[in-house]
């Protein structure tokens, strides 16, 4: 997978002023989330996410450290990568919602927006250090798996209502334009999971 270059650091950023950087705790408005399912969850507080009946989800993007960037021989099969990855994870997304709560692209009232990104090391031997722009960052990230960072907001305002961030359960090498689609997979199907369990938690589904 390759970065989308807008959007390679964005939500990276954004995680610093919710206590994901180290040795920072997380601004007022903001509470972290205990959630055994994620690795760090920060929620607006007094926000009524029942209101919140459909979803947008946005196209993924992917960061990876600077030198394991893809060669200009492999861009376009790296390009063709990154965007069957965004179309699995729309999709899975969309099948861990389908019967109750709609997949959309039209923002709107009632209509959250998830916007997600992945940290991607699978480039990364075991043992290898990890990248010093990632160390400010109090999320796990590990050689030879990806994070996922995520945020939630509002489809009308623009306005954050959460963020969170989890580290891949699946290992796969990856670099150069290689996936492992199954790994990959794998990863997606959870988040989906989660993100459909809390969606059916705040609605008060049974």
């Amino acid at each position: 997978m390759v970065s989308q270059t807008r959007n390679r650091t964005a939500l990276l950023l954004c995680l610093g002023s919710l206590g994901l950087v180290a040795g920072c705790s997380s601004v007022e408005v903001y509470r972290h989330q205990n959630e055994s399912r994620l690795d760090a969850v920060f929620i607006k507080q007094d926000v009524d996410f029942s209101r919140y009946r459909s979803v947008i989800v946005d196209d993924v993007s992917v960061w990876y450290p600077a030198d394991r960037a893809p060669s200009p021989e492999s861009a376009e099969r790296a390009q063709a990568n990154l965007e069957r990855a965004q179309r699995m994870f729309r999709q899975t997304i969309s099948e861990a919602l389908s019967g109750r709560y709609p997949v959309t692209d039209q923002p709107g009232r009632g209509v959250l927006r998830v916007q997600a990104e992945f940290v991607d090391l699978r480039a990364l031997q075991p043992g290898e250090a990890i990248p010093a722009e990632l160390q400010r960052y109090d999320f796990e990230a590990r050689p030879g798996h990806i994070t996922m960072v995520a945020r939630l907001l509002d489809s009308s305002t623009g306005e954050v209502l959460a963020r969170a961030a989890d580290l891949g359960q699946q290992a796969s090498a990856g670099g150069d334009g290689v996936v492992d689609w199954a790994a990959i997979g794998h990863d997606f199907d959870y988040w989906a999971g989660v993100f459909r369990e809390w969606m059916d938690e705040v609605h008060g589904a049974e």
